[in-house]
């Protein structure tokens, strides 16, 4: 393992993503060894209290061109370890299963989870949703990979840098504003479908375990769950509209808008508690709530 293998988050934009990405690393190193090093975007700054919380805190050289989600295209040069495990901020990990998936993704370049999609709404949220049919249609290509981007797994090599170098040209042409749709902050679009559509252009179908054998469960839109970090156990029940309940299981759970807010400070004040940290200031989180309507069935 030694420094091959290691956690990455990023932090840009907003500090209140340096917040989240604590919490993060405070999970990460409860539950397991691995290092988690941070990146961050101009401005952000890691207050010597918490710089030991990151085994790497590594300042992301200035781009314009990239906001917000966007900035992910940049992992496969930032990304201090030959085997990354990229998790979004609003993650936080369960247990050290997690072992797992580092060793069932081993010699893979690109690994996400999710489902191939041809036609329907994708990459369906509160702020905005496409349709496979047309991007396969305008990209010429066989099919979408549909995931939720909180989780990306990559080796350095050649397969990892054909993902990001494709991603990066849908991103850079013609097809911007028809492949994807604004995101969370002015001049930010969803990654997930630049990502999706460069993923189906090269080939590379996502991973489609069990629902209860999850490396990523997303939290919005759940009826029940059982959150418990001590015994490492993350299980959420959702029901789809129209659809019967379904339990989904995993090790990362990943509070998409920090949804359900009182599950996710609950859990931030005892890894902050654990730690001597002071509890977050909840009133500077508003975040925008994130749903997936369309992707239910389909966990992203």
């Amino acid at each position: 393992m030694a420094e091959t293998e290691g956690y990455v988050v990023l932090a840009f934009d907003d500090a209140r993503y340096l917040d989240l990405a604590v919490n993060l690393a405070l999970s990460v190193r409860r539950a397991e060894a691995r290092p988690i090093s941070v990146v961050v975007g101009g401005g952000i700054t890691v207050p010597g209290p918490l710089r030991s919380l990151f085994d790497q805190v590594i300042a992301a050289p200035a781009d314009d061109t990239l906001r917000g989600a966007m900035n992910k295209l940049a992992l496969g040069t930032l990304s201090p370890y030959h085997r990354t495990l990229y998790l979004d901020s609003d993650c936080l990990l369960f247990s050290p299963r997690i072992d797992f998936f580092w060793r069932k993704y081993r010699g893979r370049g690109f690994v996400v989870e999710g489902h191939r999609q041809t036609e329907g709404a994708v990459f369906a949220c509160s702020l905005g949703e496409k349709d496979a049919a047309t991007l396969c249609r305008l990209l010429n290509i066989p099919f979408l990979s549909v995931f939720n981007a909180g989780a990306i797994y990559f080796e350095r090599g050649p397969e990892s840098d054909r993902v990001f170098a494709a991603t990066r040209a849908l991103y850079d042409g013609p097809h911007r504003d028809a492949i994807s749709y604004g995101y969370k902050h002015a001049g930010e679009y969803a990654d997930e479908p630049f990502f999706g559509a460069a993923l189906g252009q090269l080939g590379i179908a996502p991973d489609e375990p069990p629902a209860t054998q999850r490396l990523q469960v997303t939290t919005p839109n759940i009826t029940d769950a059982v959150m418990d970090i001590d015994l490492g156990d993350l299980r959420v029940v959702k029901h789809p509209p129209g659809g019967k309940p379904r339990v989904w299981g995993g090790v990362v759970a990943h509070f998409c808008g920090l949804a359900p807010m009182d599950r996710y400070f609950a859990l931030a004040d005892k890894l902050r508690t654990e730690a001597s940290l002071p509890a977050m200031d909840r009133s500077q989180f508003n975040p925008v709530v994130l749903t997936a309507q369309h992707r239910e069935g389909h966990e992203p």
